[in-house]
């Protein structure tokens, strides 16, 4: 159809008006849309009407280049960048095309961007504002409409970046927010990070038997019936989380060969597949532990130890147990689940630490963690009773090595020139001192600090009863005589030994003893002159004592007489009157033989 020339002229006017031809500017700069957030796009469409040639678009007032080119003739295609890094506000957009200048102010809006969106509690999120004011203070972060962080400021162009950790949370999508005193959370808006579930096991590691922790987060909201699953086999159920669908457990260590085991959790919402898995290592591990039940009791050198091991290979072979890389077991063979048990007897070692240790054809020495045994000193005396001066034997172990040895009966002590040998252990010879019946503690020690006690028992017999021998009974001693009055008494056999006691009285019943001697050891005593009492009638008897200072009875007295100048004088007149009458009769006997008396 031909249009009519008014009609063309119409037409090519409106097309006039929508493509504005090279030689037609436009007065001022059009942009779309005229307020965004940084990193936002900005399109200027039309572009061919600020002229042709080579422009250049400038952006804030500091006039920084953000891109250039040329206007060819005939191209109207729109141009687009991204709004830079700015405080928030009002900032002027220049575009200049040969002496040409066209602006546009565009209204920079606060905004939050997040470094990842989704991830368990504890992710580390990188949070980063732009659009806040130039060098702004006190901006805060709000995770689910609670501060979790601040004090954050912005630099000059209205930045700041900061690094959150993702508070306890339930299984949901988080709104993530930051404000100001001048920029309200409202305009900066809402990033939502979605919060996935996890576990975790605490420790990581460690031997069969171990108890462990674990914990899950990002659960649903007061999630029940959840459990905790072990290499399949369910070890904790029945556990409810709270509210921020956080919860915690903990579990021992089932038996498990060496090496990885898969931890994994499941609820009445969340799958296995969900809470992902954590894993714990067994490592090879033995615990030492007294067969009698004296757990925590003292280990001393022979004594039977009961051992076990855990996190070995399952069937494992050829298993040995060493103390101080001395093999005092073999032959062991673990189960399925690379576990084993036996017994070995503790051999001569010195007082302090020493390791147990164990490997097999599979799981080195290195492997296994070692245990710890204390070796205390021990003394043993045999036999453990007898009598002062007996030879006993004192036999030591768990001493320092090749240490001279203190020797204390009580609190005395008792020359020696004993030692141990390199592995601590010694035995001696001992003779108990003279010491009282009873219980006597034997204690020897060395530099090292090692000590140790033993008990040995003194006999509490009392000795035989001696028999009195001289003086007799009813023997008379003239105190004119000057030797000394010997006294004998039968001898006494005791294990101890024994010592003599005298006593001499003018009483039967002793309660006045005019002599005593006691500790005499022979079975006699000379009494000299100047030790004799008074004339008179005395009383004598003697008693023997052990060195363990058991006393026997004392003997029956003899009586014995000490005679003075009163009682010789009589006798002597009584003799003198013999001899004189004596001596008329063989006179007169004489004088009859030879005819009679002569005048």
């Amino acid at each position: 159809m031909k249009l009519k020339p008014w009609a063309s002229l119409l037409a090519l006017s409106l097309l006039a008006a929508i493509i504005p031809s090279a030689g037609a500017y436009a007065d001022s700069l059009t942009i779309e849309p005229t307020q965004g957030t940084v990193g936002s796009d900005i399109k200027i469409p039309a572009f061919c009407q600020y002229g042709e040639g080579d422009y250049f678009l400038y952006w804030g007032d500091g006039n920084q280049l953000i891109a250039q080119g040329n206007i060819k003739s005939g191209n109207c295609q729109p141009i687009t960048f991204k709004c830079p890094q700015s405080a928030r506000g009002k900032q002027l957009i220049t575009l200049k095309v040969g002496s040409k200048s066209f602006q546009k102010e565009y209204t920079v809006l606060a905004s939050m961007s997040l470094g990842v969106k989704k991830g368990p509690v504890g992710t580390s999120v990188s949070v980063q504002g732009s659009g806040f004011d130039k060098n702004e203070t006190g901006i805060s972060i709000l995770y689910d409409g609670s501060q979790v962080a601040t004090g954050i400021q912005a630099n000059s162009t209205g930045g700041w970046l900061y690094t959150l950790k993702v508070p306890a949370s339930s299984k949901s999508n988080h709104p993530i927010s930051a404000s100001s005193a001048t920029t309200p959370s409202k305009e900066v808006g809402n990033q939502l990070f979605s919060v996935t579930p996890s576990i975790s096991i605490t420790p990581s590691s460690g031997w069969v038997g171990r108890v462990v922790s674990v914990s899950g987060q990002g659960f649903i909201a007061a999630e029940t019936n959840i459990a905790v699953i072990y290499d399949d086999v369910l070890v904790k159920s029945n556990i409810t989380a709270d509210l921020t669908g956080s919860w915690q457990t903990s579990f021992t260590i089932p038996a498990s060969a060496k090496g990885a085991h898969k931890v994994t959790t499941r609820g009445a919402t969340t799958t296995v597949d969900e809470a992902g898995y954590v894993t714990f290592i067994v490592s090879p591990g033995i615990k030492v532990e007294q067969t009698a039940g004296r757990l925590g009791d003292v280990i001393n050198v022979g004594d039977t130890l009961y051992a076990s091991g855990v996190g070995f290979q399952e069937n494992e072979t050829n298993i040995k147990i060493t103390l101080d890389g001395l093999q005092v077991a073999g032959g062991i063979t673990a189960d399925a689940h690379g576990s084993w048990s036996t017994q070995f007897t503790v051999p001569p070692s010195t007082r302090g630490e020493h390791t147990v240790n164990s490997f097999g054809d599979t799981t080195s020495n290195n492997d296994v963690t070692g245990y710890i045994v204390v070796i205390t000193p021990e003394l043993t005396i045999n036999p453990t009773s007898g009598s002062v001066g007996e030879t006993t034997l004192l036999t030591g172990s768990g001493y320092g090595a090749s240490q001279p040895l203190t020797i204390t009966y009580e609190s005395s002590k008792v020359e020696t020139s004993a030692t141990t040998d390199a592995k601590g252990s010694f035995s001696v010879s001992f003779k108990p001192p003279a010491s009282n019946a009873g219980n006597h503690v034997i204690t020897v020690g060395d530099a090292t600090g090692a000590m140790a006690s033993a008990s040995f028992t003194i006999e509490s017999t009392p000795p035989p009863v001696p028999s009195p021998i001289a003086p007799e009974a009813g023997t008379k001693i003239s105190l004119m005589d000057s030797k000394a009055i010997d006294f004998k008494w039968s001898v006494v056999d005791d294990p101890s030994g024994v010592v003599y006691s005298l006593e001499m009285s003018q009483k039967a019943d002793f309660s006045g003893s005019v002599l005593r001697r006691d500790n005499l050891d022979k079975p006699q005593y000379s009494m000299s002159p100047t030790e004799r009492p008074n004339a008179g009638e005395y009383y004598w008897r003697v008693r023997a004592t052990d060195l363990a200072g058991n006393a026997s009875n004392w003997s029956p007295s003899q009586l014995l007489f000490l005679v003075g100048f009163d009682f010789i004088w009589p006798s002597v007149i009584a003799l003198v009157v013999l001899v004189v009458v004596g001596l008329i009769v063989w006179r007169i006997r004489t004088i009859s033989k030879r005819g009679g008396w002569s005048s």
